[in-house]
């Protein structure tokens, strides 16, 4: 669908309208995703303004009725490129505060209008002022606190960096009507650190579609099935990081040495390969790994099997990482950088034996959304080890937590081991258990009624 073509197609006499604005990449966020489908399936009309170019949303969205996508800029401009960071930042923030004000006193008036956060940078400002003269609730969604994330890239005691947080601060309490947010913990720190009132906790649950994909990996009672699929192995070929002879070429061509009984594990993580996620971990705990099977002779695939790591996503970080990843010599583990369809991320999941998350929180506030779909695909977790996590993962429950490249290693070894094939049965079990209840259950329950008239 072209984001630059807002077609209408709203049903007769929908109870309200809503506006959903993601200044970033609607079809990489799945959260705001699921609100404007849940709002459309509640019969709500919904204008998501968000990146033009942006990655195309779920069908479901795409093909909805009451959902109109409207892009605003992403506010790059080729004759700013050269400029210093700060000027470019500045052109930045008043060409998307023009444009977003531009679209959002344009459209039809909504009832409601839910933004999320980050952004708070030209967001908050842009959509309380149009708020403010439209007469509009203000809803936002707090995903993370931005100043942290800002202050992660450029440095926290930066002035700049504590002009965000004020901004963020204020400028949140004194629009917005009412806010969502995905942790008690942050509730608990907009509450009674930023004075917030009428904060909800609506937190992140798994799509339907994991749930479906995990019951197809059950059916098929094989994990590698989804893996041997024409157009799966193609998009694994064309990864910068694939190697003709490591363990997954071996498989797929019928070389390796354990085709039938103890075949290589495969291990995914999902990123959006940013500074809150060190990948140095996974890369250290796969040398580790690879070196242990390498020298200890005569262990087995059976005591310590081959491992094949998958990271799906797009994100700055990305190349680097790959450009680390051509430079390791790994007889017994081998890595895939890739970008699933839509469609084939649950499928990939839940076609996983371990999944692996290394988001740590700019903030200690926030948690990843790929842990909810991991469980969703009834795939259990490894995960770094930071306070808030422990709100989604129990340990030895439905994951495992560490805390360096040593403690994974150990895990990688102690979980995909054959001859400890029923911890990560149990493991698998508590998962699937943990992702029982869906987005639809829980927004109904917790979100629904903030939008009721």
């Amino acid at each position: 669908m072209d984001l630059n073509s807002s077609v209408e197609r709203h049903s007769p006499n929908p109870p309200s309208r809503i506006a959903v604005v993601v200044l970033g990449d609607f079809g990489h966020s799945p959260r705001m995703q699921y609100h404007a489908l849940s709002l459309a399936n509640a019969g709500h009309a919904v204008d998501v303004v968000s990146y033009a170019e942006s990655s195309l949303p779920m069908w479901e969205i795409s093909e909805h009725g009451l959902i109109a996508l409207r892009a605003v800029t992403r506010g790059h401009f080729a004759f700013a490129a050269k400029w210093p960071a700060a000027c470019r930042l500045l052109v930045r923030a008043i060409a998307q505060f023009i444009h977003l004000t531009f679209i959002l006193c344009t459209i039809q008036r909504p009832k409601r209008m839910v933004v999320q956060n980050p952004p708070c940078v030209p967001t908050f400002l842009a959509c309380g002022v149009v708020c403010w003269m439209r007469g509009i609730e203000l809803v936002i969604d707090w995903h993370n606190l931005a100043f942290t994330l800002f202050g992660m890239k450029y440095g926290s005691e930066t002035r700049v960096a504590k002009m965000c947080e004020r901004h963020e601060r204020k400028q949140g309490k004194r629009w917005a009507s009412k806010h969502m947010c995905v942790t008690d913990a942050m509730r608990e720190f907009l509450e009674t650190e930023w004075g917030m009132t009428n904060v909800s906790v609506v937190r992140d649950r798994a799509a339907e579609q994991f749930r479906i994909a995990a019951r197809t990996r059950a059916d098929a009672n094989n994990p590698m099935w989804f893996w041997k699929q024409t157009r799966v192995q193609e998009e694994l070929e064309k990864s910068r990081v694939a190697r003709s002879g490591d363990v997954l070429d071996r498989y797929v061509r019928g070389h390796h040495e354990n085709l039938h009984r103890n075949k290589p594990r495969i291990v995914v993580s999902s990123t959006s390969w940013t500074p809150d996620e060190n990948f140095g971990i996974l890369l250290d705990a796969a040398i580790a790994y690879d070196a242990r099977k390498r020298t200890s002779g005569g262990v087995s695939s059976y005591e310590s099997p081959d491992l094949v790591i998958i990271i799906t996503g797009k994100g700055p970080e990305r190349e680097m990482y790959e450009q680390k990843i051509n430079t390791l010599a790994l007889k017994h583990v081998a890595f895939r950088t890739v970008w699933l369809d839509i469609a084939d991320y649950p499928l990939a999941l839940a076609s996983a034996h371990l999944g692996v998350c290394l988001h740590t929180s700019s903030s200690g506030l926030d948690l990843p959304m790929k842990v909810l779909d991991m469980f969703g695909a009834s795939l259990p977790v490894a995960a770094v080890r930071y306070e808030v996590v422990k709100e989604l993962i129990e340990d030895g429950v439905n994951g495992v937590l560490f805390s360096d490249a040593e403690e994974l290693c150990k895990l990688l070894q102690k979980l995909l081991s054959r001859k400890n094939k029923y911890i990560l049965t149990a493991l698998r079990a508590g998962a699937e258990k943990a992702g029982e209840l869906t987005w639809n259950d829980h927004w109904n329950e917790h979100a629904k009624p903030l939008f009721s008239d």
